[in-house]
């Protein structure tokens, strides 16, 4: 007797209302990290439907019509595929009513067991989905004979008129898919299978177009957009699904792999490039605490955080070309480029990096630690880079550090092997020049002068005149007028006539010394005139309008005029005469000026109606000018016309249109920069659509002007809106050059329109994107102490007002980053009650990311008492970010005690900020204990305010001078500790 138990029957499950079916009841979950979703965010990200989503709208519009059917995405993961489905099943109509409102879904709760789905099929009604994601867990993974005969059923299902519509939506990975179509082979039989999901499949494509990847930028879901701007090759979708993922990896990885990770975030604050070699994350990884002791554990952590995460992502790509890791960009992102909090790498980070790191990386570590004043790391890091400009990086730093034979060394080492030889003269020699030590540039650059080059002979010269030697000067003048230098050659020439002299010391002189004076200037410049015919010849070029300035500096027109005269008439060099209508001209004399370019007409001499144009001008006989201008540009010169239109442009009154004509003119005669010259005219006068025209123009011609300026012009002449909007629709990258013209909110939001338009960008990333532009160009002042703590400020308060007001609409997106940034800057202005209306609105609880800035903000209103509970609840968890804004809060409100109690707390919490804002407190109490000693920890973290602070307090000197040379000498060490001595020693180099 068979006494084996009854299999009991799986349990059907029904179909549910697809209306109001949620989507997490499909497998759909929301972008989450460890497996807590922004509530501030809708459960899923905005949708914008693809070609594929157009086929299978197709299929559901045909089930709503009658008509059963099968649809079957396949794409690789995190491609969509579920999505797509989801979004097909709730297909609007042109009424925007779905297509299959009335309609059920099975299963209720997604996934349900091939057994399930056997069961539940025989009670599906008509107007039902089946919904089957990852599909093959009904067709393969329970072998092939389950998923035959679930296949079938559906097979059947399908062709079952009177169940009639059906719709099947499925997806598969194309590995599966291959598997579950291919021919049957070793006995498996999957032929209902195959005949199930022939012809069914829709391709969803691994990455987004360039169109589907510039329409997802401009998403109002910034998840979406700010994956899109972040995905490698057009990844949209899996960057999407991947950066939550990443970051709930980087939360659980075990103790090795969180010593690799730690090692790479460091690496990267120390100024490394994102790739890093396997043999340093091996080093790194070994030098940090609990980090891998042997090849076998670091291996298997290397793997940990190299395997993919859902999305495909790593949180270590491996690279294909120089077999090295980088970080995931998300997490660059996160935890190097725009960490939030600056950290100064542990001291055991930089020998690793000394004895592993090259090339350009070396360069970018010496960079960073410069700028955190770690002097004697930075100055190990240029030379391990060893290029010319790491050498000539290193010896500004070393000069600007008051070591002055140090950085002569890396100079004189330049121009002794060759390269960057230009640079390194003049600066090497500015700097000598600097400290009053001419002799040394004497002894320096004397050699490389006179080999002859012209940037040492200058600097040589200079220095013979400090020394007191101006023939040693005179002789080096000469050597380079012998070798073409025409300025020099005037110098010499100059220097061979006497000044003239009026009084001496009895007096005014008298008629009869003036006389002899005269007679012997005219001696000199009789000499000084054969010299320069002598070489003229021996250069083969014409100086006769250099000996005319210098006969008009000796002894005046009339001088001129003679020897002019006698140039064109005994010599026949007509040519003089055009010179010497440009000295008449020159001192006023325009009716004489013109008769000599009628003699120059006479004889032929090139030119002519040029020079008479702008004898003109001199004169201010504009129409005169013109003609001769046109004369000109029909020989060929069309640059007096140019010179004609500026004179039109600027006269009184202003003549814009014969300025254009003018231009014009010049432009038709093959001078190119007259539309540059037109472009500023019609700015000038505010006339929009003639200065845009003549832009494009120039810059197809090459010669375009500065935009900026064409923006200042048009704003002067009242036309601000328009100039904004061009300047952002015409020019790429910065608007630092035009930020002192955008003055109000409603001219930064014309410009972040723009952006928006030119970029293609959604909404609220035009407005953070303008808003930072405002705060980092240049206004012309030392910056701007902030009440958050985020150091000096570039922007002046207007700016720092309007950015808040930006960033405080682009905040309505609800992007955590965004919204975080716009409580800071309403903060930096004092707008506490707007900075915590914001943190409040669109949230039934503050979320945890907003807590210390709420605590900031509470602070800052006054609010001290719920400021500091709040405070306290975050220091209970090791959070003190907070603890600086409190602070300030408290001084704010004359609570002096307190608020240095608070910044203490927060300093031995390790919170850079408080760092900083103790020293300040300190220092306003006159108590100056330990505050050079908390800048230089804060300035060695990397803290932008530190460095400012610092120059202050040597500035006044109020400290120990050992400290302060010192300090200004040798800089910090890895602990952030005024360093002691240390020299750079070069084997085998001269370091003097």
């Amino acid at each position: 007797m068979d006494t084996t138990p009854e299999r009991i029957p799986p349990l059907a499950t029904e179909a549910v209302e697809l209306v109001t079916c949620h989507p997490r009841q499909l497998e759909i979950a929301p972008l989450s990290e460890a497996g807590q979703p922004d509530e501030s965010l809708p459960y899923l990200t905005s949708y914008r439907r693809r070609a594929h989503d157009r086929r299978l709208a197709s299929i559901v519009e045909a089930a709503a019509c009658g008509t059963s059917g099968i649809a079957t995405v396949v794409g690789g993961p995190a491609t969509g595929k579920k999505r797509a489905l989801l979004e097909a099943a709730y297909t609007k109509g042109p009424d925007e009513q779905l297509l299959l409102y009335g309609w059920k879904i099975w299963p209720g709760l997604s996934p349900r067991n091939p057994e399930e789905l056997l069961a539940s099929a025989k009670g599906f009604q008509k107007n039902t989905v089946v919904w089957l994601p990852s599909a093959e867990r009904y067709f393969f993974l329970c072998g092939h004979e389950k998923g035959n005969e679930v296949a079938d059923t559906l097979r059947n299902l399908l062709l079952d008129a009177k169940r009639a519509p059906i719709l099947i939506l499925a997806s598969l990975t194309p590995e599966y898919w291959q598997d579950l179509t291919a021919p049957p082979e070793g006995g498996v039989d999957r032929s209902h299978v195959h005949l199930l999901l022939q012809g069914t499949s829709i391709t969803v494509p691994d990455t987004f177009t360039e169109t589907e990847v510039t329409r997802a930028l401009a998403s109002p879901d910034p998840r979406v957009s700010e994956a899109a701007a972040n995905a490698p090759n057009g990844q949209v979708i899996q960057t999407l699904v991947a950066g939550p993922a990443l970051r709930t990896r980087c939360q659980r990885i075990s103790p090795f792999a969180r010593a690799i990770l730690d090692f790479v975030i460091e690496a990267r604050h120390a100024g490394h490039g994102p790739a890093m070699s396997w043999t340093l994350l091996r080093k790194g990884a070994q030098a940090f605490p609990d980090g891998p002791d042997t090849d076998e554990s670091f291996d298997k952590a290397l793997k940990e955080l190299t395997t993919p995460v859902r999305g495909g992502a790593a949180v270590l790509a491996k690279e294909t070309k120089t077999d090295g890791y980088r970080l995931a960009p998300c997490l660059d992102r996160l935890y190097a480029t725009e960490a939030p909090k600056p950290i100064l790498p542990r001291a055991s980070l930089w020998p690793v990096l000394l004895e592993t790191v090259a090339g350009h990386d070396s360069l970018d570590i010496a960079r960073e630690c410069r700028r955190r004043h770690l002097l004697e790391l930075s100055a190990q890091f240029y030379l391990k880079s060893d290029t010319p400009r790491a050498r000539l990086e290193l010896a500004a730093m070393l000069a600007k550090a008051g070591r002055i034979d140090e950085a002569i060394a890396q100079y004189r080492r330049l121009t002794r092997v060759g390269a960057e030889v230009e640079e390194a003269i003049n600066q090497g020699a500015n700097i000598l020049f600097a400290a009053e030590r001419e002799k040394d540039v004497l002894d320096w650059l004397g050699p490389l002068a006179e080999t002859g080059n012209r940037s040492a002979a200058l600097h040589v010269e200079v220095a013979h005149l400090r020394c007191g030697q101006p023939d040693l000067a005179l002789a080096v003048h000469r050597r380079r007028a012998e070798n073409g230098d025409l300025r020099s050659a005037a110098y010499v020439a100059a220097s061979m006539v006497s000044p003239e002299i009026l009084v001496d010391s009895r007096g005014p002189l008298s008629a009869e010394d003036r006389e002899k004076q005269r007679i012997r200037r005219r001696k000199e410049l009789d000499k000084a005139v054969r010299w320069l015919t002598g070489l003229a010849g021996r250069l083969e070029c014409d100086l006769l309008p250099l000996i005319t300035d210098l006969t008009m500096d000796a002894l005046g027109i009339d001088a001129v005029l003679e020897m002019l005269s006698e140039e064109a008439t005994d010599y026949d060099l007509p040519g003089a005469y055009l010179i010497g209508a440009e000295a008449l001209s020159a001192v006023g004399r325009a009716e004489e000026a013109l008769t000599w370019v009628e003699s120059a007409r006479r004889h032929g001499v090139p030119g002519s109606a040029a020079v008479a144009a702008r004898v003109n001008l001199r004169a201010r006989l504009l129409d005169a000018a013109q003609q001769c201008a046109l004369e000109s540009a029909a020989e060929g010169d069309a640059a007096p016309l140019i010179e004609v239109g500026d004179a039109f442009a600027n006269s009184d009154p202003p003549l814009p249109e014969r300025a254009l004509r003018c231009y014009d003119d010049a432009a038709s005669g093959d001078a190119p920069a007259a539309f540059s010259a037109a472009a500023l005219a019609a700015a000038q006068h505010g006339m929009l659509d003639k200065a845009f025209g003549y832009c494009r123009r120039a810059n197809l011609a090459g010669r375009a002007p500065d935009p900026a300026e064409i923006v200042r012009l048009l704003c002067a002449a009242g036309k601000v809106t328009e100039a904004l909007e061009w300047y952002v629709a015409t020019v790429p990258g910065s608007l630092a050059p035009i930020a002192r013209h955008i003055k109000d909110l409603p001219e930064a939001m014309t410009v972040a329109e723009a952006v928006r338009s030119r970029k293609n960008l959604p909404r609220w990333r035009a407005l953070a994107w303008t808003a930072d532009e405002l705060l980092e160009a240049p206004s012309g002042g030392t910056g701007r102490t902030t009440v958050s703590g985020n150091g000096p400020h570039r922007a002046t308060p207007s700016r720092l007002v309007l950015a808040g007001h930006l960033y405080k609409e682009a905040a309505k997106s609800g992007t955590p980053r965004v919204e975080e940034r716009a409580v800071r800057l309403l903060m930096d202005a004092r707008n506490f009650v707007e900075a915590m209306h914001l943190i409040r609105s669109g949230h039934e609880t503050v979320p945890r990311r907003l807590r210390a800035l709420l605590a900031e903000a509470l602070a800052g209103h006054g609010a001290l008492k719920d400021a500091e509970q709040l405070l306290e609840e975050l220091l209970d968890e090791d959070d003190f970010s907070a603890a600086a804004g409190v602070a300030r809060g408290f001084n704010l409100h004359e609570e002096y005690v307190k608020a240095q109690d608070i910044a203490e707390r927060g300093a031995r919490g390790g919170d850079v900020e408080s760092l900083v804002l103790l020293g300040d407190l300190r220092r306003g109490a006159g108590d100056q204990t330990r505050v050079l000693d908390l800048y230089c920890l804060a300035l060695a973290h990397g803290h932008p305010g530190a460095r400012l602070r610092i120059n202050h307090l040597l500035d006044a000197a109020d400290g120990r001078a050992w400290e302060h040379t010192q300090l200004r000498k040798h800089g910090l060490d890895p602990r952030g500790e005024i360093a002691p001595d240390w020299e750079i020693s070069v084997p085998g180099e001269d370091n003097g």
